[in-house]
């Protein structure tokens, strides 16, 4: 796993060529090897690595500076090292450096951390830095020109900065801020190495250092007698082979003569010393890369045995909350069950007992003539046929393996807490009332569903498929059978609810037909309807009257949509109708 770092600069600043003009004349450039005994004044060096960045810690820059200050000490240099500089750690620092390299002969600064450049300058962030906007770049930074500067007059100066140069202040300017650092200025005798190219993006990786920081203690593990632009070509590749490619090095600057780390042993074969050094940085790289590999691997391992160990819990926590959602549903459904075949038990004895009655107190309905709008006297009563009782057999096919329950759902559509509001208006007198039904339970015996009256629960009833009609209570008459499927239906007895049409020595009967189809738009909405019509004939012991009935009704919906009845005798008259106004579904 690559991960990549706000900033990392490897600045190398090379030598400074000798040279001197007047007039505008300048002396002929003078080639000048600058080896370990040639420097009298020693060598100087500060090493930075800054890390705890409160908006976001980098993993490398610490360790990256602390092996760099191991290896310049090791080649002769006087190292002042800081992790975690401040501004003023930093300032203070360069004030004392400035004093050393004014009297050394060589000048180095290695920092690893976070920079950034604006409006074409580079600069070192302290971990305290916290601008907010260019006017304060000064107060809370340095300017890499200014380090290069207090180099003074050392003849070799030397900068290394490692980083990725993506900003993470740049929304803290309005102008000027662009990604990674700008291209130094280039000078004779000042050589500068950046981790990548200018504008680009150098990776952290995988190890304890970055790439570049790798490749670099690799080439001076032994640099006797490799000049600097050489080992920097060296780590050029090494980079560059660790990253396959994704990452290049770049220097800017040039030296005036050659500089040599180590000098080269007087007795040591110079073509032997370079394979030395080459197997040296390839023996590194690939220390680097297994470990890296190796890392990697065990990191790819943890991941995935953590994954199928979260599958595994998963599919188990699922399995589990699947089987208690099965188990109650299937209680629901148990107890839905029991509840309708009580209610419908009750229901058809409640309708024997009517009938019984009915039978004892005025004998059966004589047979129903052609509709007439005149009062006819009753005639004897004589054996009353047998009426299909609101039940209906379990023969709905919902697909193959369906449970009863479920082949009732599909087929009637309903579910507990669905409701359909009716409003009942009787022209005649101007009452206005609610007619609510809404369902308790569904199973493969029918949906029982409560009936409320102006807001008050009135009765139970178990619909099902087939053509009914139902009394319903107080003024209201009757309201054709919700959940009808056919196409054709007998004459149907009017019975079962609170109205004058059961009232003791009275019956309704009701005859309709099909006469086509239209759209019927009502409170509840616009609905495909099937236009039923026909009559109704109320009598008693005193005589009979009949008058007609218009039922639309929904197939889709399996609902009453709206009906018009009319009686208008000597004794008994009404003139009603009953509108959807509102369909409520329950939860699902």
């Amino acid at each position: 796993m690559q991960r990549f770092r706000w900033f990392s600069f490897l600045v190398l600043v090379g030598i400074q060529g000798i040279f001197s003009g007047l007039g505008g004349s300048a002396e002929p450039t003078r080639t000048l090897t600058v080896a370990a005994a040639q420097e009298k004044g020693g060598r100087v060096a500060i090493v930075i690595g800054n890390s705890n960045y409160p908006s976001g810690a980098l993993t490398n820059p610490k360790n990256d500076a602390t092996v760099m200050a191991g290896a310049l000490k090791k080649l002769g240099f006087d190292v002042e090292l800081k992790l975690d500089a401040t501004k003023a750690d930093i300032d203070g620092m360069l004030r004392r450096f400035s004093g050393k390299a004014e009297k050394a002969t060589v000048a180095a600064l290695f920092y690893a951390g976070h920079g950034i450049q604006v409006g074409g300058s580079n600069y070192l962030v302290p971990i305290d830095a916290n601008p907010r906007s260019e006017k304060d770049l000064k107060r809370d930074m340095v300017r890499m020109d200014d380090v290069i500067d207090d180099m003074g007059d050392a003849r070799v100066k030397l900068v290394f900065f490692d980083a990725c140069r993506d900003n993470p202040l740049s929304r803290s300017f309005s102008r000027g801020a662009a990604r990674g650092m700008a291209a130094p200025v280039e000078a004779t005798g000042t050589l500068i190495s950046f981790a990548t190219k200018h504008g680009n993006t150098a990776a952290d990786g995988d190890g304890k250092h970055s790439p570049y920081t790798n490749a670099l203690l690799a080439a001076l593990e032994n640099p006797a007698g490799v000049e600097i632009e050489q080992l920097l070509r060296r780590v050029q590749q090494g980079v560059k082979a660790e990253t396959k490619g994704q990452q290049e090095p770049w220097r800017y600057g040039s030296l005036d003569g050659d500089f040599y780390f180590k000098p080269a042993d007087p007795t040591d074969n110079s073509k032997a010393q370079q394979e030395a050094v080459e197997r040296a940085v390839l023996d590194a790289m690939r220390r680097t890369n297994e470990q890296a590999a190796k890392e990697k691997a065990e990191l790819q391992q943890t991941l995935k045995a953590q994954q199928a160990a979260n599958d595994r819990a998963m599919a188990e926590a699922l399995k589990k909350a699947g089987e208690q959602a099965a188990k109650e549903r299937a209680e629901m459904q148990a107890s839905m069950d029991r509840m309708l075949k009580e209610a419908l038990a009750k229901q058809n004895a409640a309708l024997e007992a009517e009938r019984a009655a009915r039978l004892a107190a005025t004998g059966a309905p004589a047979p129903v003539a052609a509709p007439v709008a005149v009062v006819a006297q009753v005639q004897k009563p004589i054996a009353e046929k047998p009426i299909q009782l609101a039940s209906i057999a379990p023969t709905i096919n919902a697909g193959a393996g369906s449970k009863p329950s479920e082949q009732m759902l599909a087929s009637l559509s309903s579910a507990a807490g669905d409701e359909w509001e009716y409003l009942a208006s009787d022209e005649l007198f101007g009452k206005k009332q609610k007619l609510v039904l809404r369902v308790k339970a569904a199973s493969s015996d029918g949906v029982l569903e409560e009936i409320v009256w102006n807001g008050k629960p009135a009765l139970d009833w178990v619909f099902g498929e087939q053509a009914m009609a139902l009394a319903t209570p107080n003024e209201s008459e009757f309201m054709f059978a919700p959940h009808w499927n056919g196409n054709e239906f007998p004459e149907l007895l009017i019975e079962g609810g609170k109205s004058l049409c059961t009232a003791s020595g009275s019956f309704c009967r009701l005859s309709l037909k099909i006469a086509g189809n239209e759209k019927l738009t009502v409170a509840a909405g616009t609905f495909d309807a099937i236009r039923l019509e026909g009559w109704i004939r109320m009598g008693n012991a005193m005589g009979s009257v009949t008058g007609p009935v218009t039922v639309w009704y929904s197939k889709e919906q399996r609902r009453l949509l709206k009906q018009s009845a009319q009686l208008m005798g000597n004794r008994t008259k009404f003139k009603e109708t009953l509108e959807l106004s509102a369909i409520r579904r329950g939860p699902r």
